[in-house]
């Protein structure tokens, strides 16, 4: 049996295929010509690199072929889903830290209306999807407003790329949850 799923940020796509005791499994999206991107598998407890994607017929693709009890081990089993993240730029861009991909704020699925109108206005944000937690790392820059002003509270600074982010956590529903500090 084969699964389908679409990459986070909706750009490509992932299958998965049980093959008796391994899974087989193929990511592919459109070659933007951006870099260099690698590809990972996500389940509810964690994600496995699938590797670096390489161009075939204009899309980029990799595939690869585990034992299901090593994706269980990490897991990355049962699937569902996974991403591409641009790992290289050949064009000098800002490359996102390991485990994180820029998205479009107005792509994000948050569940009230005044958060999606909020990351709209921010434009592109880093995103990390671990289970079924979402979190969004905002640049922060005392002197500029401050991003999703309605979860002020709920917001943690962090430092990672030599530069400082706002970090809001998110349920599968696109609630904001509350971290300890």
């Amino acid at each position: 049996m084969e699964q389908r799923f679409a990459l986070d940020g909706g750009v490509g796509a992932l299958s998965v295929r049980e093959e008796g005791p391994r899974a087989s499994i193929a990511a592919e999206r459109p070659d933007d010509g951006r870099g260099l991107y690698k590809a990972y598998l996500r389940g509810r407890g964690g994600s496995v690199l699938l590797g670096t994607m390489t161009p075939e017929n204009g899309r980029l693709l990799v595939r690869r072929t585990f034992s299901l009890d090593e994706l269980r081990r990490r897991g990355a089993w049962p699937v569902l889903g996974g991403a591409a993240e641009l790992a290289f730029s050949f064009r000098g861009e800002e490359t996102p830290p390991q485990g994180w991909v820029w998205e479009e704020g107005d792509g994000l699925e948050l569940g009230e209306r005044t958060l999606r109108q909020s990351a709209s206005r921010l434009g592109r944000i880093l995103c990390r999807r671990e289970g079924e937690e979402l979190t969004l790392a905002c640049p922060f820059e005392p002197e500029r407003e401050f991003p999703f002003p309605e979860l002020f509270c709920l917001g943690r600074i962090e430092g990672f790329g030599g530069r400082r982010f706002v970090l809001f956590s998110f349920d599968r529903r696109g609630r904001p949850i509350l971290r300890e500090t």
